[in-house]
């Protein structure tokens, strides 16, 4: 199973210089690349910003209620988190354990 990222050139490059393999680039088409990394089978969780997740929010909320894998996560990026937004981490450990963190 893989992991993938999307993002800013910055976050891109920090996920890649940590052995991320896959990554799309913002400005490289990224909703269709996103649909063809959510399409891949051996794709375990895709790491994309807050800022580009954004921008088809619909999609990605439809994905995480109807598949397991693979795993959304959004992340801050090189600005920082977006003001009122929930964690989604912590989400995520909230529904598989049962626990808040």
């Amino acid at each position: 199973m893989r992991i993938a990222v999307i993002g800013d050139e910055d976050t891109v490059a920090l996920f890649k210089f940590a052995g991320i393999g896959k990554s799309v680039v913002d400005g490289e088409d990224v909703e269709k690349k996103f649909d063809e990394l959510v399409d891949d089978k051996g794709m375990a969780v895709i790491l994309i910003t807050e800022r580009i997740a954004d921008r088809f929010a619909k999609k990605i909320t439809k994905i995480k209620l109807q598949r397991e894998l693979p795993i959304i996560i959004e992340i801050p990026d090189k600005k920082g988190r977006i003001e009122g937004r929930e964690d989604s981490v912590e989400k995520l450990i909230r529904r598989a354990v049962g626990v808040e963190v």
